[in-house]
């Protein structure tokens, strides 16, 4: 297999394969769920790809446990730390950091996606060019069952450019999360594979014959693209919404009874 080998206490790993750049998120105890260490580190990696001049194209993927997964989200113990304005920004900045230099990657990037993408791991996914997904994918945003956050104005844009404006709401609204076919009949995932052995398989075709084609015409149709987007965004971009949720008892609520295995008993406050 293409990413079989994993050394364990790693938690990103690269791989090159021909002109193809592999990075796997290596935490398969922990469903490759990412800390702040992690994001840091694929924000160093991301900008590194820039200056490779061999690399044609990259693919993301997640390392199998016991259950396949891309990535279930962020770690709860990072999480927790959000206590007060100061860490919950932060938290942010280092997330948005990495999003966007992945989305400032000159070569068109591939989500490989298999069992649990959550969350952050659904925030990634969305910011690559391309998605693959495997049946067993369940990819969602199901904060509002969960820890009772919400998502950055932009990490919103994010995701109304690849699933509309309706399917956005419908993933926060409707804590259900997408299967490797629905994701496609979203418009989500070019395809979905049966397995997961097939999905990287597969992955590395896409990610060839990307490699094979100008290499210019695909960054300028990615950028241009990008700055599309985000010149909707408004100046302002609207923190207070973050932080009245992050603040808020109902999240401090929320990661109490995730650890305690227990629903959270939201009151709005």
């Amino acid at each position: 297999m293409i990413i079989a080998g994993l050394p364990p206490g790693e938690e990103i790993v690269r791989r090159r394969v021909g002109a193809v750049e592999w990075i796997v998120f290596n935490r398969p105890k922990s469903r490759n769920a990412i800390t702040h260490a992690m994001e840091s580190q694929l924000t160093t990696i991301f900008k590194q790809l820039n200056g490779e001049s061999a690399v044609r194209a990259v693919v993301l993927t997640g390392a199998s446990g016991s259950k396949p997964a891309f990535m279930a989200g962020a770690d709860m113990g990072d999480l927790q730390d959000a206590s007060d304005t100061e860490s919950a920004m932060r938290m942010e900045e280092t997330s948005e950091a990495m999003l966007t230099a992945l989305e400032e990657v000159r070569a068109p990037v591939i989500a490989a996606m298999a069992g649990a993408c959550v969350g952050v791991g659904a925030l990634i996914a969305s910011a690559c060019d391309v998605r693959l997904a495997a049946a067993s994918l369940k990819f969602g945003f199901p904060i509002a069952r969960t820890v009772g956050n919400a998502l950055s104005l932009k990490n919103y844009a994010r995701l109304v450019a690849v699933l509309g404006l309706a399917r956005t709401k419908d993933l926060v609204f409707d804590p259900a999360l997408l299967d490797g076919m629905q994701a496609v009949a979203a418009g989500l995932a070019r395809e979905c594979l049966p397995s997961e052995s097939g999905l990287l398989e597969r992955a590395q075709a896409v990610a060839d014959s990307l490699a094979t084609l100008a290499p210019l015409t695909l960054w300028a149709t990615k950028e241009s693209l990008r700055r599309l987007r985000d010149a909707a965004l408004p100046a302002d971009q609207q923190t207070d919404l973050l932080l009245d949720c992050y603040l808020s008892h109902d999240y401090r609520e929320a990661t109490a009874a995730f650890l305690a295995k227990r629903p959270p008993v939201f009151i709005g406050r």
